[in-house]
Parts: structure tokens; C-alpha cells; sequence
């Protein structure tokens, strides 16, 4: 029994090697323990096609591989074998480097993916765009990625298991290439979505977008008669260029949603001049609050100074005058009710005066 396990490693390393199947496994339930230690021990991707997963990105596709010279069937094998992962057709990922990728993360490549797999003329678009532009995201991402196609007669929208392709007239100042991806522009990005995506998700990238100094308003004159334009102009007129984070702009969007007074974003607080800045300052109530997201504590090897410098921050603030409430993700952005009492709660034990 040994020697057919041993036999069957050798013929498993060398299948493995060039992409194949093992197309046997000895029997009894020891020498298929043994066998499995094998395939995971030789869990790899041959050096060709590999080189290809780096030039492009993480990605292979049947036809980048053909024109390297490296055979579309060894890639095949590969996805059989369960090294790559096909994530749209004739594209390949390293299946191993899936795993690691959070949602958003994934959705990205996938993005990516699917736009190698469309017509030359697609564009990624939507929440797709968004993540590829490096926009912050909040919620879940969509079920697969999404491309716009130009109008075109007998052209409709449609659905594949890998994605969605949509039509619609994006004018060409508004189709981009970007590191070699097919892409509508960030204002482009940002108007779509404001459409569409619910009201605070929009505003989170429409706030990213004119920090960074897109002008969303020229867009939106070529979507006058695209439904919900009346969305796109409201989160247009209320993004703002000082909100620095999705959380941010999550409390000012729940002071708008429940009719709260607005407040400064990001203003400078001090005795005699600017010594911190709060997230959000009503100064006429002598309140502000402060936005902490998870990143800021969590597996950090300097929380607790972290920690002890905002300790020494809200003992300035609080002598300064100021009262302070801080929010999270939870309240920010499942619990905005909530959110909306303490901010209450803060201002009328603040009076303006």
C-alpha cells in the first residue's frame, strides 16, 4: 500500500506541474488522508502562468495565455485542479488569493474581470466604478460587477451569471481609460450612483469625490431625463469637501435625514487659536461630536496611545467648554435613529446661546 501511495505522489507532483488532474487515488481511507496531504502540499501554479497572474494584476485570460504561448487547456486543468477560480469568461484568478480578499476587495477584481470579458466599447460603471476609483464604500457590494455599453439598435441591457451589461449614452469626455481599465469618469461614477444607491451611500462618494475637486455638476446636465436625476441633484448640492471619512459624512447626513442643525465639519477648536479639530462642531450650542471607526483601535500596536491621546484630547475640549458625543459604525450607519436621540440629547443640554 505504501508504494502505490508513493507512486501516486510522484504522479500527482508531476501531473500538478504542468496544470493536469490526477485522474486516480489508491484506495483505503489511510492512503486517501495521504494522497490529500499531497494535493494540499502541492498546491501551486506553474511559473508561465503565473508570471501572467502578476503582469496582469492577478488576472489570466485564455487569450493573454494563448498569445504567451502558454496553452488555454493548461489553464483549464489548473481551475479543475482548484488553483485558479474563473470569474468570468475565458478570466482566471488565483484561487488561493481569493480567500484573502474582503467583499468590496473582491468586487473589485472581479470588476476587473468581467470588463476582460466584454465588448471593447464596455466601460465599467456603477458601485464597480466606484470601488475601482478608489472611492470609499459602505453596505455590501452588488451580486456580480457592472459595464455600460454605448446605445446601438438591437442592443438591450443583460444579465449573465458574471455580470451585468446596461446601455445608455455616455458621452465620450466621460469614458476614460485608467491603468489600462475601461471606466466612466469619477464624475460620471459619482452622478450614476447618486441616482440610484441609496441617499447616505451616495453622499459618502459624492463627499470623496469634490474633496478630491470633481465637478459634479457638469454631468448632471446629460442626465436631465434620467430617472431619478432629482437624487443626483440633491446629493450633488450637499456634498462637502471637509468631510474626510464615510463615517462623517454619515452623522452629517443623519442631522440632515432628522432635521438636526447642521454643523461645521471638520472646524478647529481653541483657546486662543486652532489647537484640535472636531469631526463636527454646533458653535452655537458649544457641542461637537467625534466619529471613531473601528480602524483607529482595532489590532493596532499603538491603540493605547491612541487611546491616551484622545483621553488627553477630550479633557481639552471639555475644559475648552466643549460637550462631545462620539459614534461608531453602528450608530452611524445601521442605528441613525439612535444616532439622531443623542445628538438631540446633546443640544438641548446645550442651549444656543
Amino acid at each position: 500500500m505504501r508504494s502505490s501511495v508513493l507512486e501516486h505522489d510522484l504522479s500527482t507532483r508531476a501531473a500538478l506541474t504542468d496544470g493536469s488532474v490526477p485522474r486516480c487515488v489508491a484506495k483505503g481511507s489511510g492512503s486517501v488522508a495521504c494522497v490529500e496531504a499531497v494535493l494540499v502540499a502541492t498546491r501551486w501554479i506553474p511559473a508561465d502562468v503565473m508570471e501572467l497572474l502578476e503582469r496582469h494584476g492577478g488576472l489570466v485570460h485564455v487569450a493573454a495565455a494563448r498569445k504567451a504561448g502558454v496553452d488555454p487547456s493548461r489553464v483549464c486543468r489548473l481551475a479543475i485542479a482548484g488553483h485558479l477560480t474563473r470569474i468570468a469568461e475565458g478570466v482566471y484568478a488565483d484561487a488561493s488569493m481569493l480567500v484573502s480578499l474582503g467583499d468590496w476587495q473582491l468586487h473589485r477584481l472581479k470588476a476587473r474581470g468581467y470588463l476582460f470579458s466584454c465588448a471593447a466599447d464596455a466601460c465599467l460603471t456603477g458601485w464597480s466604478a466606484a470601488v475601482t476609483w478608489d472611492f470609499p464604500t459602505v453596505g455590501v457590494p452588488p451580486d456580480v460587477p457592472v459595464v455600460v455599453r454605448p446605445k446601438a439598435q438591437s442592443r438591450g441591457p443583460t444579465t449573465t451569471t458574471f455580470g451585468r451589461v446596461l446601455v445608455a449614452a455616455v458621452p465620450d469626455s466621460h469614458r476614460v481609460q485608467s491603468s489600462s481599465i475601461r471606466i466612466v469618469s469619477r464624475a460620471w461614477t459619482v452622478a450614476d450612483l447618486a441616482r440610484t444607491a441609496p441617499v447616505p451611500h451616495a453622499l459618502v462618494v459624492a463627499d470623496a469625490a469634490v474633496r478630491q475637486g470633481v465637478d459634479l455638476d457638469s454631468v448632471l446636465q446629460h442626465m436631465a431625463r434620467w430617472k431619478g436625476i432629482h437624487r443626483a441633484r440633491w446629493v450633488t448640492r450637499h456634498a462637502n469637501p471637509a468631510a474626510e471619512s464615510a463615517l462623517e459624512t454619515l452623522g452629517r447626513f443623519t442631522c440632515m435625514e432628522f432635521d438636526l442643525p447642521m454643523p461645521v465639519c471638520n472646524a478647529w477648536v481653541g483657546s486662543s487659536g486652532p489647537v484640535y479639530r472636531v469631526d463636527g462642531l454646533w458653535p452655537f450650542h458649544w457641542s461637537a461630536y467625534e466619529a471613531d471607526g473601528a480602524l483607529k483601535y482595532d489590532n493596532r500596536p499603538d491603540a493605547s496611545s491612541i487611546v491616551a491621546a484622545q483621553c488627553e484630547r477630550e479633557f481639552y475640549l471639555r475644559r475648552l467648554g466643549l460637550d462631545v458625543a462620539r459614534y461608531g459604525w453602528d450608530l452611524g450607519f445601521r442605528r441613525r435613529a439612535t444616532l439622531a436621540e443623542h445628538f438631540w440629547a446633546l443640544l438641548r443640554d446645550n442651549p444656543a446661546g
